[in-house]
């Protein structure tokens, strides 16, 4: 029996050789696409589920208001950890309190690495389950580190480290106590190399633990058995409005299960996030391969006719309706199988550029027996999904009229054929106006003016207080190189503002202004360095003494305070007073989709937040990679004991638009790949249109029809469908796409040329498709069509 069914179908294979390979084409690239996008949710689903009890477990956040905008933040108070565990331990099992990932400069005799890391209390290690490879996790004293088992084998190679002394910034002595796992790449901490004391860190921030409107610290916490975290986040809510009235502040819980994919909030409330991409690329995978299923049911269901006398012979020989449901989804399955590894060679040649674009580290997992589970189950669905119809439908056939001849399988099934072309056209075009309109918001925000010049403009970290010493010096060198053109110093780079802070008061504020200002500490060559644009007043200068207590503010600055004339004006910062000296346009200093934050920056001095970064702008005669091997030689003479770190401004800049572009890029590729199953499809379709009409088609030719007036009867059914697809997408795809955008501050407005547009192209794709079939059947010989009459 079953020699018999892979017999008849693989001869019916055979028979229509063109249909099937369209059908194993066209279904292999949909479960290619499938199962590709699969293995990516896949591993988004599992980001951070590595973490045992991973439940349980949130963040502590922080919202407030500021300068008119509620903003939400994992910084939190050092104190609120202590509070917690003595007076909500009946809510909280843990608590842990750590740092933000800070980069420090470990060294071992001549060997030096940049490492990023955390200096987190004792609790962390428990709570997040760290284990050690070898030593401990368990650090009793300010002195001790810990080490990923990465970084660890960059410092010590293959001996053993624990016990071991290293430098940290070239100054302090750190045993290393033990060596724990790297942890996931893709997980909250996977970039994290080592875990230092939360003692020690106190020792260099002195009073860091003790004070509630310093807000920069991470607090984790695992909740007791039978508390959520509505409950918890509703009693620690208010915790911090006796110690900082200016904002409005509230806590909050952010379960871990939501770090990774539901990390946006919006006005104080968890809106989603990147979970928006795993949902996108998700419907792009299923209607790929709903594609590919539909290009299958039509086809067989087109082809019927063929198969009509062998139903009718099988019927009339006692085979049950059940029994050929089986057996035309079995051929089904069977078919789906083939696709299937033809598509899983296909995901083995893709998946490496899938990666890169994405930039994620999907596999093949074929030593998972849960996998080949899944894939069998995949084959088997996607078998049941595209054969169900066909099969229902060629099973339907009544054997006295099949076996008399009395059926025309192209017209009885053309009502619901018509249906899944129009289903195939709606997903094509809301593909084609999706992806152009996610690409016109990527342009959008490229051709957003950033307020300096970042072509040619590199960052260079300041790690250690030698490098601060031997700046003036070094500067003259770089300068006098003709390498470079200019050199500041700053606490921050142009391009990453990450502190902000409060406490600002001027003329005419009202109690609800509580202005935070982006605050940054520069030189007076840093404006020159950059090719800041003024839009009042002046730089800071030498010329001027009294700039030592001078402001510049940026125009979003302005705005929000009402400055009318802000050149002279004074702002109250800290309880000091500052005259504002000019007014810069604004500045894209982080999300190039972001609304731009009032900033304000002060000249560095004595009592100023240290420099933290070197900006230097490269000569244009010069090719940068002679520039940055000057500017190595340069740094280690004046700096030997830390590596030579550097950073491209604009290669920073472009970073943050990796995902809209992977979004672009692959929602071009999922277009271009349905819109090629779908005209695969379309043109069989067509051909077997014009072969079931031959006879009209020559009578047709022989009453003195043209060849126009048939391509326009064989066309006009397909622009009508392509046109109903089309009526059907546009309200579709402009709901989705807003939604979509709504995510973004700095966003495009969606136009109708992009609808015309699409619908333009929609209708050439279609017509050329179907033209060479058209045109083939309408200057076909009558004679021939007409012979057996």
């Amino acid at each position: 029996m079953f020699k018999n069914f892979f017999v008849t179908t693989f001869r019916n294979m055979r028979r229509s050789a063109g249909t099937s390979v369209i059908n194993i084409v066209g279904l292999a690239m949909g479960m290619a696409v499938a199962m590709i996008i699969g293995l990516w949710i896949h591993d988004e689903l599992q980001v951070n589920k590595n973490f045992p009890g991973h439940e349980r477990i949130s963040q502590v956040m922080l919202t407030g208001t500021f300068s008119g905008e509620m903003e939400t933040d994992p910084g939190n108070p050092a104190p609120l950890a202590a509070q917690l565990r003595t007076d909500y331990s009946s809510e909280f099992k843990t608590v842990s309190l750590a740092t933000h990932a800070i980069p420090h400069i470990f060294s071992v005799g001549e060997k030096k690495l940049n490492a990023t890391g955390m200096f987190a209390d004792s609790y962390f290690a428990g709570l997040f389950s760290v284990k050690p490879a070898a030593g401990t996790t368990n650090i009793t004293s300010a002195n001790q580190v810990l080490l990923s088992q990465s970084l660890a084998r960059s410092l010590f190679g293959d001996a053993n480290p624990v016990g071991r002394i290293l430098k940290i910034d070239s100054k302090d002595l750190l045993t290393v106590a033990g060596v724990y796992p790297d942890f996931p790449k893709a997980s909250y901490f996977g970039d994290v190399d080592y875990l230092g004391s939360w003692n020690y860190y106190l020792a260099n921030n002195p009073g860091a633990d003790q004070y509630w409107e310093m807000c920069y610290f991470y607090i984790f916490t695992r909740l007791t058995p039978g508390t959520d975290n509505a409950q918890a986040s509703h009693k620690i809510a208010n915790l911090l409005k006796p110690h900082l009235t200016d904002i409005n502040p509230v806590f909050s819980l952010h379960p871990m299960d939501k770090w990774h994919l539901y990390e946006t909030f919006k006005n104080g409330k968890n809106v989603g996030g990147r979970i928006q991409y795993v949902w996108m690329f998700g419907v792009i995978g299923f209607f790929v391969l709903l594609l590919a299923c539909i290009n299958f049911m039509n086809l067989s269901t087109a082809r019927s006719e063929r198969r009509a006398k062998e139903v009718g012979v099988l019927k009339t020989m006692g085979v049950r309706r059940s029994q050929l449901i089986a057996r035309f989804i079995g051929e089904s399955i069977l078919i789906t199988f083939g696709s299937f590894l033809l598509g899983i060679f296909l995901v083995f040649l893709s998946a490496p550029l899938f990666n890169r674009v994405v930039g994620s580290q999907i596999y093949i997992p074929a030593g998972s027996l849960q996998f080949w589970l899944m894939c069998i189950g995949f084959v088997v669905f996607t078998g049941f999904v595209a054969g169900c119809y066909p099969a229902f439908y060629l099973s339907s056939f009544k054997p006295v009229k099949v076996l008399k001849g009395n059926i025309v399988a192209g017209r009885s099934a053309a009502t619901p054929r018509k249906v899944l072309v129009v289903l195939q056209f709606l997903t094509s075009i809301f593909l084609i106006i999706a992806t152009t309109i996610v690409l016109q918001q990527l342009n959008h925000a490229r051709s957003r003016p950033l307020g300096y010049s970042n072509k040619g403009l590199i960052n260079i970290p300041v790690t250690t207080d030698l490098l601060r010493k031997n700046y003036d010096v070094l500067k003259q060198d770089l300068l006098q190189s003709g390498f470079v053109t200019r050199v500041s110093l700053s606490s921050q780079a142009i391009n990453a503002h990450k502190g902000s802070s409060g406490g600002y008061k001027w003329t005419g504020m009202t109690a609800k202004d509580g202005a935070v200002c982006e605050t940054v500490n520069i030189d007076e060559d840093f404006s020159s360095t950059v090719n800041w644009k003024f839009k009042l007043g002046r730089n800071f200068s030498k010329a001027f003494p009294s700039d030592s207590s001078g402001i510049i503010l940026n125009e979003a600055a302005v705005n929000y305070m009402g400055l009318k004339n802000p050149v002279g004006s004074s702002i109250e910062v800290f309880r000091q007073r500052f005259h504002v000296v000019g007014v810069v346009q604004n500045t894209i200093s982080n999300a190039p989709f972001s609304s731009i934050s009032p900033a304000a920056f002060f000249l560095i001095g004595p009592t100023r937040i240290p420099a933290g970064n070197i900006t230097v702008r490269l000569s244009p005669v010069k090719s940068a990679r002679e520039s940055v091997a000057f500017l190595k030689n340069v740094f280690n003479k004046y700096n030997p004991d830390a590596p030579f770190e550097y950073y491209f401004a604009d290669q920073q800049y472009a970073q943050a638009f990796n995902t809209v572009i992977a979004t672009g890029y692959l929602g071009a590729f999922a277009t271009g790949l349905a819109l090629f199953i779908s005209c695969l499809g379309l043109f069989a379709l067509a051909s077997y249109t014009a072969e079931q009409r031959t006879k009209e088609l020559g009578i047709r030719k022989v009453l003195g029809a043209s060849v126009f007036s048939i391509w326009r009867l064989l066309s006009k059914e397909f622009i009508l469908l392509t046109g109903v697809g089309f009526i059907i997408a546009v309200p579709l795809v402009y709901w989705c796409m807003s939604r979509w955008l709504d995510n973004y501050v700095y966003r495009i407005a969606i136009s109708w040329e992009v609808f015309a547009f699409t619908g333009i192209i929609a209708l050439l794709i279609t017509l050329l498709t179907i033209s060479f079939q058209a045109i083939r059947a309408a200057i076909a010989n009558p004679v021939k069509a007409l012979r057996n009459e």
